[in-house]
């Protein structure tokens, strides 16, 4: 073994030592940096508190705000009901505001309200059982013209607030109006103000108040004025509305079905792809009005007409494209320039039967005595159809078919029938 020198000890241990202090000079930094970070902690901890606690408290009071809100939304609704069923008049009318005004700080309560305000409708005026009210064709003297009649006037408020209503919330909930008695109602999205913003030759406004899908079945609307109102695929099976006014309404794929709408007046309004089946049409308005204000003949392209009642109707300038008018009855109806192209009128077309509902086509239209003078025929399928005494001047008959139709007494002078089949050469 080897001997160690004198001194080798104590300078081996110097020199240890000194290794040991430059390592710890060399990371000297990162436990001061550790010691200060986590010193710095109880500081940081002590800060934020206060800002925790206040974020905390925060949020309770913002639950105990919105139970508190719906809390007063309960009372506010529960009152609001029990004013429905007071006996006064003018109460009443407190509840049916409050409701309204329910709609608009709550809209999640809006389906419930529309629901309740539908309910009332009904409750207040109601088709009888017997059915519809018969009105006197000469009023006695003294006594109440029909056309004069109007509903109570909080039902008219009902009316007034859901025409005021956003759709948008209605969820699930429909407006239900079935066998109401809605005589003389007038609804109009339009005020007097915009009317009179209309220059002479000018359009209407484009505004209609939203009553999509309502539910008018067996609803009694006899001299109803209907003004710019939305009533696309409205539910109006055998509804009344004779003598009923229609202005710039939306009444596409609406369910018309038996309806009767004899001697409206059915202007500008869109009826495209509505059911009509078996409808009362007669003495109906449906064209273009001589009028100051720029408007157009009613849209009836893809309608149903089977079985529909349209005698002496009123078709001039309406768009018929495509119409099902199997079995209908137009005797004597005015269907001058009306558009036509495409339209069923004959039975013999077995793929309609698929599109009737219930019931069973069995004859081709009846168009003794119509007026069809300009109008567009083409492509018209009019296989047996009766024409006697048919005015066709000046029509456009382009690859009609007319084969085995009625052509008794009618008049094709300047008609257009290049490709028209079934008439006489």
């Amino acid at each position: 073994m080897t001997g160690r020198t004198r001194g080798e000890g104590p300078a081996r241990s110097a020199y240890l030592r000194e290794v040991r202090r430059r390592r710890r000079g060399r990371g000297a930094g990162a436990p001061d940096a550790g010691g200060r970070g986590r010193s710095q902690w109880p500081v940081l901890a002590v800060a934020v508190l206060p800002g925790l606690a206040a974020l905390v408290a925060l949020l309770f009071t913002w639950r105990e705000v919105r139970v508190a809100e719906q809390g007063q939304l309960t009372a506010r609704f529960n009152d609001a009901i029990t004013n429905l069923g007071s006996p006064s008049l003018d109460v009443r009318f407190g509840g049916i505001y409050a409701l309204e005004r329910i709609m608009q700080d709550s809209p999640r309560d809006q389906p419930r309200i529309v629901l309740v305000l539908s309910a009332y409708v009904r409750r207040h005026a109601g088709v009888p059982a017997t059915g519809f009210v018969k009105e006197p064709a000469e009023p006695q003297p003294g006594q109440e013209p029909p056309a004069d009649r109007r509903p109570p006037t909080d039902v008219v408020a009902v009316v007034d607030v859901l025409a005021r209503r956003s759709p948008g919330h209605d969820g699930d909930a429909q407006i239900d109006w079935s066998r109401a008695d809605l005589r003389g109602l007038s609804l109009s999205t339009w005020s007097f103000k915009d009317i009179a913003k209309v220059p002479e030759g000018g359009a209407l406004p484009a505004e209609r108040a939203p009553f999509g899908y309502v539910n008018l079945e067996g609803a009694d609307l006899r001299h109803a004025t209907l003004s710019g109102v939305d009533l696309r695929s409205a539910f109006a099976g055998e509804a009344n509305l004779t003598g009923a006014q229609l202005l710039r309404s939306d009444l596409r794929d609406a369910d018309l079905t038996f309806a009767d709408l004899s001697g409206a007046n059915v202007v500008d309004t869109n009826l495209a792809g509505a059911d009509l089946s078996g409808a009362v049409l007669r003495e109906t308005f449906l064209g273009r009005p001589d009028t100051l204000v720029r408007l157009n003949p009613s849209d009836l392209s893809r309608a149903l007409l089977w079985d529909a009642d349209l005698t002496g109707a009123n078709l001039s300038g309406a768009n018929l494209t495509e119409a099902v008018l199997v079995d209908a009855d137009l005797t004597g109806a005015s269907l001058v320039t009306a558009r036509l192209r495409g339209a069923k009128f004959s039975t013999l077309d077995t793929s309609l039967q698929a599109r009737i509902i219930s019931g069973t086509v069995t004859e081709s239209a009846n168009l003794t005595d119509a007026n069809l003078t300009g109008a567009d025929l083409r492509g018209a399928d009019l296989r047996k159809a009766n024409l006697t005494g048919a005015i066709l001047n000046g029509a456009d008959l382009t690859d009609a078919d007319l084969r085995g139709a009625r052509l008794t007494g009618v008049t094709l002078d300047g008609a257009r029938t290049e490709g028209a089949r079934g008439l006489p050469s």
